[in-house]
């Protein structure tokens, strides 16, 4: 936190900063899939970004996400026995994350990057078995390679943003383990200030 607002309230001293709002689609991938399996299309995001040269960004981003699946009626089996029930599956996942990236265009129609966030993912892991909830809160430290596209809207400071992110998380809690997964597909709107 104290690094985001250390990059955020130095913006001012850079020549432009880059502000996204965008929907975000989650994919579950690796040991995510065997809690959650299906697509998330529940996400938003919101970034930040100063330019530090004329290719370079540092920035911060917050976003939002969440995981559902429901599993059909069956007879569960557990160490004391078993349960026969409808089982729920929620992951809400929330990272706080500090990014650089490399722009290969800053100016011109199209502006392609590359960039590395890492940073604090609060997850909210909850699962329903008939009445009984179990449920963890989790702080954990993870990583996001990302590419991205910014298409500006003719001369104005508007632009469409387009981004895909494989999110890392070192997560190491049951049923998951230890690697905790997932793409991130976001559109949305970017806006340039000077």
């Amino acid at each position: 936190f104290i690094l985001a607002l250390a990059v955020f309230s130095g913006t001012a001293l850079f020549a432009q900063n880059v502000w996204t709002v965008n929907y975000a689609v989650g994919l579950p991938l690796g040991e995510m899939t065997n809690y959650v399996s299906k697509t998330s299309w529940r996400g938003f995001s919101v970034n930040g970004n100063s330019y530090i040269t004329d290719k370079i960004t540092l920035g911060g981003t917050g976003q939002w996400s969440a995981f559902y699946e429901k599993y059909p009626r069956e007879t569960y089996e557990l160490p004391d026995g078993a349960i026969t029930s409808t089982v729920w599956s929620k992951m809400y996942v929330m990272p706080l994350l500090v990014n650089a990236r490399y722009n290969f265009k800053p100016e011109g129609t199209f502006r392609p990057y590359v960039g590395l966030a890492s940073g604090a993912y609060y997850i909210e892991q909850e699962t329903q078995v008939g009445l009984y909830t179990d449920k963890r809160n989790n702080w954990r430290f993870g990583l996001a390679p990302e590419v991205g596209l910014y298409y500006p809207f003719g001369m104005s400071d508007l632009a469409l943003h387009f981004r895909v992110a494989y999110n890392q998380v070192f997560y190491n809690v049951d049923p998951i383990g230890s690697n905790l997964g997932y793409m991130d597909f976001s559109i949305g709107l970017a806006f340039f200030s000077w």
